[in-house]
């Protein structure tokens, strides 16, 4: 569960997570219980609830694959049948130069 609301530090009446879940995957239709999670597996993992609770009782719980990814950059970027950068092979991590970026 991407999720995870702790029913001890939810305030009833509040409705913040509901409000700014951009998935619509929090609803709280009873200001005076606790929020239901529907649509779990469409959860974005952008951390809104989270982040306007005002009493932390929202967690967001990543996935181990989200955590240790080995996809190559390129490959979320879209560029993985695109342009390498410079000195990058397949499966290879390339050099960052010294501000941080990688190479062109």
């Amino acid at each position: 569960m991407p999720i995870l609301i702790n029913e001890d530090l939810c305030v009833k009446g509040c409705t913040l997570c509901d409000q700014f879940c951009p998935g619509d995957i929090i609803y709280r239709l009873d200001p005076q219980k606790i929020p239901v999670i529907k649509y779990e597996d469409e959860c974005w993992y952008c951390g809104s609830c989270e982040e306007y609770c005002p009493t932390d009782a929202v967690k967001i719980v990543f996935p181990p694959e989200m955590l240790h990814s080995e996809t190559p950059a390129e490959t979320l970027f879209g560029k993985a049948d695109k342009e390498k950068p410079k000195g990058v092979e397949t499966g290879q991590k390339a050099e960052r130069n010294e501000k941080g970026s990688l190479p062109r």
